[in-house]
């Protein structure tokens, strides 16, 4: 197993934090931990575990709980991974492509280019293709000691910058925060960006200070990190679309424990679950845009300089994807897997026409394609 980096003694002490802090808990009904990083008013935690917890404790008859933790209290997004490993909790939230040693056909998944910048239906055929179309995956995270029950997708990286921008000369040269990754770096090299590598936390100071001129980020960050203040404009071409989120990734021994009608309902909650938080991301992100105006930040649709740019790069971009995904990830047939993945987002476009985009009937949708299948008997149970 891939057991990489861990700190035994942080760990250790993780763990003695999280026995202390439910052992006092009803002894009559089973308590799951859980890690979520993300601070208790993100979307993540209130529009998805909060309403999913309720759910399970209903689905269940009280039978089992669930103690979260949040705001990186005991483990941080980076270290999630390596806890749920060690036993310091049960589930976390693991951002996949933090390991792309251990998840490779993931991270090549989350470098494609999806041919829309529908968020609800990437989640929909990102998830179905990963829970039934995916063994090479379903064996990767077996290997790693985890249980993957989903991901979400985040609203669309857009740029936003100090200034107002809106040809691909005003970008030259400019400084760019990019949240990581070789396909992001890519793309502003392309551009003839200088890209700067920066937590999200560090963005408001570093932008006000004028030492990055922009940010790519869903939109919503001009609200969740006060970025309305100091920024001047956003052009909303769609960079990259973030799917790699998953936030009940839980330990294969936990996993484990769970009776199959425990398993049954947490899967059946949480297929629901990965379309409450995408709908919740993608609303926040226009929220964030429709006041903007209102803050004398300017809305730039991408002109049709930059979509050709744009275009451009996602076009040979796609032959120096195939070539990772051999070389370093080998995977000898990404160019069928590709083909795969886009039959999906076809089939969820039209889902998504049928329910009107509705988060909760697409949640529904997804139960009945992705999950209801699944045997809860044998899911992410080791084999024999």
């Amino acid at each position: 197993m891939f057991y990489k980096n861990l700190k035994t003694s942080a760990l250790a002490t993780s763990a003695l934090f999280v026995a202390a802090a439910f052992s006092a808990s009803n002894a009559a009904a089973e308590t799951l931990t859980l890690n979520q990083y993300v601070l208790p008013k993100h979307v993540v935690v209130k529009d998805g575990t909060m309403p999913l917890i309720e759910e399970i404790k209903e689905a269940t008859d009280g039978d089992l709980d669930i103690k979260l933790f949040t705001g990186g209290t005991p483990l941080s997004a980076q270290a999630t991974l390596g806890g749920l490993q060690a036993g310091a909790v049960d589930a976390g939230m693991v951002i996949l492509t933090y390991h792309p040693a251990e998840f490779p056909v993931v991270q090549y998944l989350n470098d494609l280019a999806p041919p829309t910048d529908d968020t609800l239906v990437v989640a929909g055929a990102f998830n179905e293709y990963l829970m039934t179309k995916c063994q090479r995956c379903q064996d990767e995270f077996q290997e790693a000691g985890v249980v993957f029950t989903g991901s979400y997708t985040a609203a669309p990286l857009l740029l936003v910058n100090r200034e107002v921008y809106r040809t691909p000369e005003d970008l030259v040269g400019k400084r760019v925060r990019i949240p990581g990754g070789d396909y992001n770096s890519r793309w502003a090299d392309y551009f003839k960006l200088s890209p700067i590598n920066v937590g999200g936390s560090e963005v408001y100071e570093m932008m006000n200070r004028g030492a990055v001129d922009i940010t790519l980020n869903p939109a919503a960050i001009l609200q969740t990190h006060s970025l309305a203040d100091v920024a001047k404009s956003v052009i909303t071409m769609p960079v990259a679309m973030h799917r790699v989120s998953s936030p009940y990734v839980f330990s294969a021994d936990s996993w484990a424990k769970l009776t199959d009608e425990q398993r049954r309902a947490f899967l059946d909650s949480t297929a629901v679950a990965m379309m409450r938080i995408t709908a919740a991301y993608l609303k926040d992100s226009e929220t964030a845009l429709e006041e903007a105006a209102g803050r004398d930040i300017e809305v730039i649709e991408p002109g049709d300089e930059l979509k050709a740019v744009m275009s451009e790069f996602l076009e040979q971009d796609l032959e120096t994807i195939y070539k990772i995904a051999r070389e370093q990830y080998k995977i000898e047939d990404p160019e069928a897997i590709r083909d795969d993945f886009i039959a999906l987002i076809e089939k969820w476009k039209g889902i998504a026409e049928e329910t009107g985009r509705d988060a909760e009937k697409m949640g529904q949708r997804l139960r009945e394609n992705a999950y209801a299948d699944l045997d809860a008997a044998s899911y992410g149970m080791a084999s024999e």
